[in-house]
């Protein structure tokens, strides 16, 4: 069995990890801790005699990052048992099994090896732990939190590799860094007992080297993109209301006002500057009626001031979240963006593309006794259904387009075109996964309008964290991000990552600001998406064959997990 050594070491990497994350003392968290987070779990995982070791110091570091880093999960409507414990298992488990792979290399029975071993060790640790962030990250049960790339809010320079490797191209750098260092302890530690030594250092010195070139590069290439000057071709002057207000547990009738009175001050505010309002946005579930049934009740609700009249008189769009009914027969509703037109008429809907797994999906709710259940304990039975089209919404604009590099010369009498916006609008934890802002994008995006529901994390940190997820987003598509939320990260960050403006948390709010529409760019992140972890799963797989092939591979023990 393992040794408290090890033990402490995951211990303490998770704690790294966890202070590297945006936390309750770091708010945007710290980037010098992501440098050495794995060093101790890469020290760890070297000194396991097993693969069944080596599964439980990854379930234990796994499991504490989840716990100290997501703890306000507990907080989602009294479901505590399945936002955080559920969650913090299946993380957990995926990094046990994440274990058995970053042993592999260190399973070999003959510890006279050449030297060259050494640099396959590094960078085997980097490309598996990448992999695990993938996986974490994919498919119905993704929870792309507690990751390595969610460390570097604070270095916006550093992020700035997104666009052609992903999120995962940071990973990648931070692993690296961590795995040379933890490699360099070992080999003094050891230096005494290596016999082809000169060999081993030899590789360790090249495997450094190449850290210290990948490294210069992401941040000369970071610098460069940065501050690289890019100028806006239009402009939407956008009202974002945060009205600091729980929806899934605060009266709709008290958001809806609070909204309206924050709504009129951002329209006051843009017509002192002699700007005329383009789009109002309210964060995600203001609206608890779903649409399209409930419109005659907003033709009258609230009575001091209902909605479809206020919209009206606005003579604006907005954005508002809401629930759309998709298949009334089945019970299937969609957690929205409803857009309505200036006249208070409802024009469509975007519904929600990823939803939360057992929060928001959950699974066999087609059967009663599932339903009974979730309906005790959480007090609803069906959940949201995901949505299934790449909705965009077209908004006219007030500012003229730029055309910078282009001059139309005509001889032809026309009225001149009514410029607009293709705006969409991805929901809360959409804007976690570049899939679905890549559907979005190849579906005319020019500006992405989150909208979210954070409030009840009753958390900073929470709220900097979906930021620090969230943000990779405008710099992997080189698209302006905008976030309406209901408590907090409100903002707009620029297609290099900058924040245009922003509001407080927890405070009631409004941003009116002129958001600037930048033109189109593909980028390798848009075009090829997680390529990164993809050829690396292809690289992993091809060594484990050639070591299988080769009979050069042999483990410690029997291949026993569990």
């Amino acid at each position: 069995m393992f040794c408290f050594l090890q033990v402490f070491l995951s211990f303490f990497s998770s704690v790294l990890l966890s202070l590297a994350i945006p936390n309750e003392l770091f708010k945007i968290g710290c980037p010098l801790f992501a440098l050495f987070a794995l060093a101790p779990l890469y020290i760890a995982i070297s000194r396991s005699k097993s693969y069944k070791e080596a599964f439980w110091l990854s379930f234990l570091h796994g499991g504490l990052v989840h716990l100290f880093s997501s703890f306000w999960l507990k907080n989602f409507q009294g479901m505590a048992l399945f936002t955080l414990g559920a969650s913090l298992l299946g993380t957990a488990f995926i990094e046990g099994i994440i274990g058995w792979f970053l042993f592999f290399p260190f399973s070999q029975k003959n510890r006279v090896l050449p030297g060259i071993f050494i640099l396959i060790k590094i960078f085997w640790f980097t490309g598996v732990y990448v992999v695990y962030e993938w996986c974490k990250s994919t498919g119905f049960l993704a929870y792309p939190w507690g990751t390595l790339s969610m460390t570097a809010l604070s270095w916006p320079f550093f992020m700035q590799i997104a666009d052609i490797a992903g999120q995962y191209g940071v990973t990648f750098i931070f692993a690296l860094f961590s795995s040379v260092v933890a490699q360099g302890i070992l080999l003094v530690n050891e230096h005494k007992k290596i016999i082809n030594l000169k060999s081993c250092v030899f590789s360790y010195t090249l495997a450094a080297k190449t850290f210290f070139i990948l490294f210069g590069l992401t941040v000369i290439y970071g610098l460069y993109q940065y501050n690289k000057p890019r100028f806006p071709v239009k402009h939407i002057n956008t009202v974002m209301v945060q009205q600091d207000m729980d929806t899934y547990r605060s009266n709709e009738k008290d958001a809806i006002t609070v909204s309206q009175f924050l709504t009129d001050e951002g329209i006051k505010e843009f017509s002192s500057n002699h700007k005329k309002t383009d789009l109002v946005v309210w964060s995600e579930g203001v609206l608890n009626r779903r649409w399209p049934d409930s419109y005659g009740y907003y033709l009258t609700h609230p009575e001091e001031k209902p909605l479809i009249r206020y919209i009206k008189e606005k003579k604006v769009p907005f954005i508002i979240g809401g629930a759309m009914i998709l298949d009334r027969e089945n019970h299937k509703f969609s957690n929205a963006a409803l857009l309505f037109n200036k006249n208070g008429e409802l024009a469509g809907a975007y519904s929600k593309l990823h939803l939360v797994p057992f929060a928001e999906a959950i699974p066999f709710v087609e059967y009663e006794p599932v339903r009974n259940f979730i309906k005790k304990i959480a007090g609803f039975s069906y959940g949201w259904t995901a949505g299934t089209k790449n909705t965009v919404f077209e908004i006219p604009v007030s500012s003229p387009k730029q055309n910078l590099d282009t001059e139309i010369i005509s001889l032809e009498k026309k009225q001149p075109e009514k410029t607009t916006v293709i705006v969409s609008a991805p929901i809360c934890f959409d804007d976690a996964f570049g899939h679905v802002f890549r559907g979005l994008f190849s579906a005319g995006t020019e500006l992405f309008m989150n909208i979210t529901n954070d409030s009840w994390s009753k958390t900073q940190s929470a709220e900097y964290q979906h930021l620090a997820v969230a943000a990779y987003r405008a710099i992997e598509f080189r698209t302006t991000l905008a976030r309406c939320t209901n408590s907090g990260v409100t903002t707009v960050i620029s297609p290099s990552g900058k924040v245009i403006s922003s509001l407080p948390l927890f405070e009631p709010a409004h941003l009116s600001v002129s958001i600037p529409v930048y033109g189109r760019q593909v980028t390798a992140a848009s075009q090829f998406g997680d390529w990164l972890p993809h050829v690396l799963i292809v690289l992993i797989a091809a060594f484990l064959f050639f070591c299988v092939k080769s009979k050069k591979f042999y483990c410690q023990s029997r291949f026993s997990v569990l």
